[in-house]
């Protein structure tokens, strides 16, 4: 009988336990550019997910998910051919204009590839068949500019939808701002503005207040799905449940939030692991440590004269040995070796790593402030430039032009800042205080997105996103006060008027009197 009750208990409990995960349990679709840099950090996300019982699964391009299972990385995935080439395309051919020193790409024409990405994407009949009869429940989208279409597809598929990445539209989202200390949106300026930027600064704020989206945008519900009641591009992007931003003070400056706007800095970090034997046996070469050279996946070429620029600057650095990211062969020339394709993580927490030279992505940041790693910024496009002038004003490294440097120039740049102590210390100090906090940015961010699936939005949903922008800024109260003092003024100009006459006529009076 005792045992036949211990049975009975551990029986109800299953019973429980299946039943809270058959309740608790969503499908979730995650939609990002097939780019490492924005899959990596929504990878550790949905591994996190899983201990919340909680399934992802990613829409790749074919050539990504073959990189993703090349890594041996296991994931649910859905092949979009909408997504092959586009994204990458985007960014590649922006990144080479201003490689090759060309830097004149009209806005107009990054508004009309982002278009041209979210025609093909939308009109990808395959893929919307195939996420239909998932029967998703939720879906992760990144918000970064330029993806227009994302939150389109989810509003289609009638999914709510949280937002992730580094990007955030302070005037779109809502998201409270001091233009006196909240940078603007990639103007590289930090939060210790001079009048003259404080001025340029509340101008563009004031340009996104009175244009926050393009006109053309508006109306894409309307185009790619008529079946459903219309609804503004605006309005959609602000129906978020919640928005995860890949931000951190620690590498950003102080932002102000809404509750549901979760700071989750450092996405993308995780620990290194041992580097592969050949690799390790040119690392145990050098003399005092190596620099790890590395502008993103993106770009694999640049002119040769910027090429020569750097290997000089190299070969000229006897103390350091060099680990470059470029081209498609390996190659080692003097104390620097050339690779396709490099670990950058298990680099850079590799203990003989003094440097790192990068293109300042959000992601490279985070992981040499995980690593606490010391950097010499050459950012290229989009936000890197905030990014760069950021790393300089917090002590981290020093930001270059990389269409503008010369040899002896970056090589006191890479002797100042790996062997500066100053430097050293406050990266170091930095990736200490991000270590000490007891949850990992995945993990806090895994918790809110199941937080918000199970209580839902309106808990954490601000009024602010709700109201006319002309209520939300209060430009009806300046209205009115400003119609009351003038009304105010006119009465009291009136009154004195009134009162200059009552005077002239008593002295017209009183004169004739006399």
């Amino acid at each position: 009988m005792k045992y036949g009750w211990k049975r009975l208990i551990k029986t109800i409990t299953i019973i429980c336990l299946l039943y809270d995960y058959d309740v608790e349990c969503k499908k979730i679709v995650v939609l990002v550019p097939p780019l490492w840099s924005n899959i990596l950090p929504v990878l550790n996300v949905a591994k996190e997910l899983e201990k919340y019982n909680h399934s992802a699964t990613f829409v790749f391009s074919t050539a990504m998910d073959t990189a993703i299972r090349s890594e041996g990385i296991s994931v649910q995935s859905v092949i979009a051919k909408s997504f092959d080439n586009i994204s990458m395309d985007m960014v590649s051919q922006v990144v080479a204009e201003k490689l090759n020193r060309s830097w004149s790409i009209p806005f107009s024409q990054i508004l009309k590839r982002a278009s041209k990405h979210c025609h093909n994407f939308m009109t990808d009949d395959e893929l919307f068949q195939v996420l239909s009869s998932e029967k998703f429940a939720y879906a992760i989208i990144a918000n970064a500019p330029g993806i227009l279409c994302y939150e389109i597809l989810a509003y289609k598929l009638s999914l709510p939808f949280v937002f992730i990445g580094a990007h955030y539209d302070s005037v779109l989202n809502r998201i409270p701002f001091n233009p006196a200390t909240t940078p603007a949106l990639w103007s590289g300026f930090t939060d210790k503005m001079t009048f003259k930027q404080r001025v340029l600064n509340s101008l563009f704020y004031i340009v996104q207040l009175i244009k926050p989206t393009m006109p053309s945008f508006e109306n894409l519900v309307s185009k790619y799905v008529p079946e459903k009641s219309f609804i503004s591009n605006s309005e959609l992007k602000n129906s978020f449940l919640l928005q995860i931003i890949d931000g951190d003070i620690l590498i950003d400056y102080p932002l102000l939030t809404s509750p549901n706007v979760i700071l989750c800095g450092g996405l993308g970090t995780r620990p290194a692991k041992p580097l592969s034997s050949w690799i390790e046996k040119f690392v145990e070469k050098s003399i005092e440590g190596i620099v790890i050279v590395s502008f993103g996946s993106i770009i694999k070429s640049c002119s040769e004269q910027m090429l020569n620029t750097f290997l000089l600057a190299f070969q000229k650095t006897k103390r350091l040995s060099f680990i470059f990211q470029y081209g498609y062969d390996k190659k080692e020339i003097g104390n620097t070796l050339l690779l396709p394709w490099l670990p950058q993580n298990d680099l850079l927490g590799h203990v003989k790593t003094k440097l790192f030279i990068t293109h300042c992505g959000k992601s490279s940041v985070f992981e040499a402030l995980y690593h606490g790693i010391p950097m010499i910024g050459f950012p290229i496009v989009h936000d890197q430039g905030a990014n760069a002038a950021m790393i300089e004003d917090k002590g981290y490294g020093i930001s270059m032009d990389i269409l503008k440097f010369s040899v002896d120039e970056l090589v006191k740049t890479i002797e100042k800042v790996a062997f500066n102590k100053t430097f050293i210390s406050n990266i170091k100090v930095a990736s200490e205080i991000f270590h000490s906090r007891p949850q990992t940015p995945s993990q806090r961010a895994a918790y809110w997105i199941d937080l918000v699936i199970k209580y839902g939005k309106q808990h954490f949903r601000p009024s602010s996103l709700d109201m006319p922008w002309y209520s939300y800024y209060m430009f009806d109260i300046y209205l009115f006060f400003t119609v009351g003092l003038v009304l105010g003024f006119y009465c009291f100009k009136l009154f004195l008027k009134f009162c200059y006459l009552i005077f002239r006529r008593k002295q017209n009076v009183k004169g004739k009197l006399e």
